[in-house]
């Protein structure tokens, strides 16, 4: 049915409703043609058997002695039947006794091979043969066959087709007026639909409705339409007002991000503005550290010869109380020179700092643990030291970073137990500090210095990396308190971290990370 794909719905329903009807009444009429046909060849059959028999009844005695003469005469009397074009009267041997021709067949007529009762149509006529049976002792004498034309039955075939022409053509004209009608009733609303379905496309007012016209299935479909364009018509409401309420809202949050982006302008000039206020006294205190530990080194030998002096050549002299404070003034002394000496260490952090290269921290940490030979040899402790990667680094720095963390190892050891030191050292993959939130990864070495010392709480973590900040006092254990912030410093500087893992009694893991590459760096 691709022809009714693109036409209008009321062709659709019209051509639908005429060719139903038409297809149904020529299901009718071929039902009565074929039925009256074969009512009508019954009947010539009929007929035919009826003559045939009749003949038969007449040319007993013929066929008994076997007379064509008497047989031809009773075959004569078939003129009277204008239908009969040939007939024929055979023998019980099968011979032709007699035979008939209709007078206006012109060319002669040849019996055909005699049949037992069969009766059967051809094209233009219809043949019989019929037993022929002496009544007395029901002996067969012989056949009739009787030959008719269709000129009847052809004639009866045409009249049925003018009625039948006559008839489609009346139904027809009835049908296509009934669906012209008729499919207003199924086209109107479903066109009413459309219509005011183009409208609510076309000029987006969801506030059109369709008019229903019935409770059918086209009323719910227009029903369940009206629906949809009500819940469409209040979520666009609701959308306008969503809308215009985020608009007001943009506006006001665009005045405050302006008033905000000025604020963190402000802001930023002033802490560019403290930077580098801060920047400048942080260099003039490390400068100030370093010229004032500087300084103090030449009346502190001073004091230091001269004590040895005023020792070797007055001690007798001096008595036991003032040789006491002779000793104190000489500790003194020497606890001032470790301290300007660990700040000197401390500033030269950054302002004696050296371009980073490759650095081999196993070959640094050998010559460390060569230079605490005999403070390793006094305690009695032993160092195991593991495989260590290379890495860009400030080569003096990793000196006083591995010195730093293993002195402390072995100072803080328990009484009564003999110091073991484990430095270890693995590279890991974790986020790059510039590139963090792309999920970008560096590859940074993890070393660790784990002993088996006094430990400390965890809760004085953030305070030991602190200048000066001691939690033994110095009776106990020698230092000042700069050494691990030293390390903190050094890590800062390399881009890296450091921190501790300890329980009291148990001992101390500390851990730097540090980055295997580190960017070219040019130092003041």
């Amino acid at each position: 049915m691709r022809f009714l794909r693109d036409v209008s719905l009321k062709q659709k329903l019209m051509a639908i409703i005429m060719l139903t009807s038409s297809a149904a009444l020529l299901l009718a009429c071929a039902a009565f043609v074929i039925r009256e046909v074969g009512e009508f060849r019954k009947d010539m059959v009929d007929d035919l058997t009826d003559k045939a028999e009749m003949i038969g009844s007449q040319s007993t005695a013929a066929l008994l002695f076997k007379e064509p003469k008497a047989a031809t005469e009773i075959l004569d009397k078939l003129k009277t039947q204008k239908h009969i074009v040939a007939a024929c009267i055979y023998s019980r041997d099968g011979k032709a006794l007699a035979k008939y021709r209709r007078p206006d067949v012109k060319e002669d007529f040849p019996p055909p091979t005699a049949l037992y009762n069969t009766q059967s149509f051809k094209d233009d006529y219809v043949e019989l043969f019929h037993e022929v049976i002496n009544p007395p002792d029901r002996r067969d004498l012989g056949t009739v066959y009787l030959k008719s034309d269709l000129l009847e039955l052809n004639a009866r075939l045409e009249q049925y087709a003018k009625i039948v022409a006559v008839v489609l053509l009346i139904s027809l004209g009835v049908s296509w007026l009934l669906s012209l009608r008729l499919q207003r009733v199924v086209s109107q609303p479903i066109l009413h639909l459309a219509k005011t379905t183009r409208a609510v496309s076309a000029e987006k007012n969801y506030s059109l409705r369709a008019v229903k016209q019935g409770n059918d299935e086209l009323g719910e479909l227009i029903d369940g339409l009206n629906e949809m364009l009500a819940q469409i018509q209040a979520r666009d409401a609701e959308l306008e007002q969503g809308r215009q309420y985020l608009e007001h809202r943009v506006q006001e949050r665009t005045k405050e991000l302006q008033l905000e982006i000025a604020e963190r302008k402000q802001t930023e000039e002033r802490l560019k503005a403290t930077a580098l206020r801060l920047e400048r006294s942080n260099r003039e205190l490390q400068d100030f550290a370093y010229v004032a530990s500087h300084d103090l080194q030449e009346p502190l030998r001073k004091v230091q010869a001269f004590g040895d002096r005023l020792k070797a050549a007055c001690s007798k002299a001096l008595g036991a109380e003032g040789s006491d404070y002779l000793d104190r003034m000489q500790a003194a002394a020497k606890r001032m020179q470790t301290l300007i000496d660990d700040l000197l260490a401390f500033s030269r952090v950054t302002t004696k700092a050296n371009p980073f290269e490759p650095v081999d921290l196993n070959k640094i940490a050998k010559e460390v643990l060569s230079d605490l030979e005999v403070r390793i040899q006094q305690s009695g402790g032993q160092v195991e030291l593991g495989e260590l990667p290379a890495i860009d680094a400030d080569p003096l720095q990793m000196r006083q970073l591995f010195q730093n963390l293993l002195g402390n190892a072995l100072k803080f050891h328990q009484e009564g137990r003999l110091p073991v030191v484990k430095v270890r050292g693995q590279a890991v993959n974790q986020p790059a500090r510039e590139s963090a939130a792309n999920g970008q990864v560096e590859e940074v070495c993890q070393i660790t210095v784990e002993d088996n010392g006094i430990g400390f709480n965890e809760k004085y973590l953030d305070r030991i990396f602190i200048l000066f900040q001691r939690l033994h006092g110095r009776s106990a254990y020698e230092g000042t308190g700069i050494g691990l912030a030293i390390c903190r410093k050094i890590a800062d500087r390399h881009g890296g971290s450091i921190t501790a893992k300890s329980t009291p009694g148990e001992g101390s893991t500390f851990v730097v990370t540090l980055p295997r590459k580190q960017a070219k760096e040019v130092v003041a």
